[in-house]
């Protein structure tokens, strides 16, 4: 049973902290430039990410 909770409550920390601190976390990983690209091109194969970004960047 406390192995359980203990389990639960950490999980519980972790994705608050995930949460708390999205926006460091993810300069961190966009500021190197090989994991901006990895992201960018898997981001673009997402059909959805892909028409919105391509209505945003040629609209008129």
């Amino acid at each position: 049973m406390l192995n359980g909770l203990t389990r639960l409550l950490v999980m519980l920390g972790g994705f608050y902290a995930i949460y708390r601190y999205r926006y460091k976390i993810m300069n961190g990983i966009l500021g190197n430039s090989m994991m901006r690209k990895t992201v960018v091109s898997l981001a673009m194969n997402i059909p959805f990410i892909r028409d919105k970004f391509m209505k945003q960047a040629f609209r008129y």
